[in-house]
């Protein structure tokens, strides 16, 4: 990669917001104690927030370097994504969440990894803002590689994500198509894989990772996940993606009847979870025309 100037970073961190005034704060935090040495910028996207997320982020104005806040709407986050990569001025685009929070060294690990390949992902870690309660809810992502999408191939995950601008243009951009709540972030990688790039994984760029709390949130998340899937499948079936069989899905669910009462306990987080995306899966089958149990 190519170093930059003073004038024109060489790092634009994107961090796409939406009604986010309650946790932005934590991440701009982060950000402003970065250890990277090299000249960066941040692109806040505020996808069209209602409380007062543009005023908090104003505030951290003069803590981090070259912030600067644009709108765009309609809601989508890769429409946000996409928004903030027209408005950046880096060689390397880095994509984190509002809700999350980044360690020290996380731009300076990403700027390394991308230096070695066309698009990178780093790594989760969900045990620092969550409570035991809510990790257990959900399996954590992989501490030695990125998650692989139906056994298909690697993806970064949007919340942990690098690549390079003159990539990004090359695949133009984020598919913003995908507005189901699932499949966003993996699509562009799958889809920058088959198009000969080099996708990566960063296990020194470290972002603390907010789970869903409540479990309506997160089992609305749960859905998305499982309709994303379908349109994965459909997008990429002719590539050589393929959803679990039929048979295994039937274990699964009636797994799933037989732990049903599981519900009234405590413990009910990891049963909402399988629960949810099995049945997102189902309803995206239906909305993409395509089997995917």
């Amino acid at each position: 990669m190519a170093s930059g100037s003073a004038s024109t970073p060489s790092v634009s961190v994107i961090v796409p917001v939406r009604n986010a005034a309650a946790v932005v704060e934590s991440q701009l935090a982060a950000l402003s104690e970065q250890d990277h040495e090299g000249p960066w910028e941040v692109v806040v996207v505020d996808n069209g927030s209602t409380d007062g997320t543009a005023d908090v982020v104003a505030r951290w104005a003069h803590r981090l370097p070259d912030l600067r806040v644009v709108r765009h709407e309609p809601p989508g986050v890769n429409g946000a994504r996409n928004a903030g990569a027209r408005a950046a001025n880096g060689e390397l685009l880095l994509y984190c969440d509002a809700d999350d929070a980044a360690t020290t060294g996380w731009l300076a690990a990403m700027a390394r990894a991308a230096s070695r390949a066309d698009v990178v992902g780093g790594y989760l870690d969900s045990t620092a803002l969550n409570s035991e309660r809510v990790r257990t809810s959900r399996s954590p992502h992989p501490a030695d590689r990125l998650p692989v999408v139906m056994s298909f191939l690697p993806y970064a995950v949007g919340a942990n994500m690098g690549v390079r601008t003159e990539v990004f243009r090359a695949l133009g951009g984020f598919d913003e198509s995908y507005t189901a709540g699932g499949g966003d972030d993996v699509e562009f990688s799958v889809r920058a894989q088959l198009m000969g790039c080099s996708v990566a994984f960063a296990p020194d760029a470290v972002m603390r990772y907010r789970l869903r709390d409540r479990m309506w949130s997160l089992a609305r998340q749960q859905v998305g996940y499982g309709r994303g899937d379908a349109k994965l499948l459909k997008d990429f079936r002719e590539h050589g993606m393929r959803a679990s069989g039929t048979s295994s899905a039937l274990a699964d669910w009636l797994k799933l009847v037989r732990r049903a009462p599981v519900l009234a306990s405590s413990d009910r987080g990891p049963w909402v979870c399988r629960f949810a995306w099995r049945l997102g899966r189902l309803l995206g089958s239906a909305e993409q025309r395509v089997w995917c149990p």
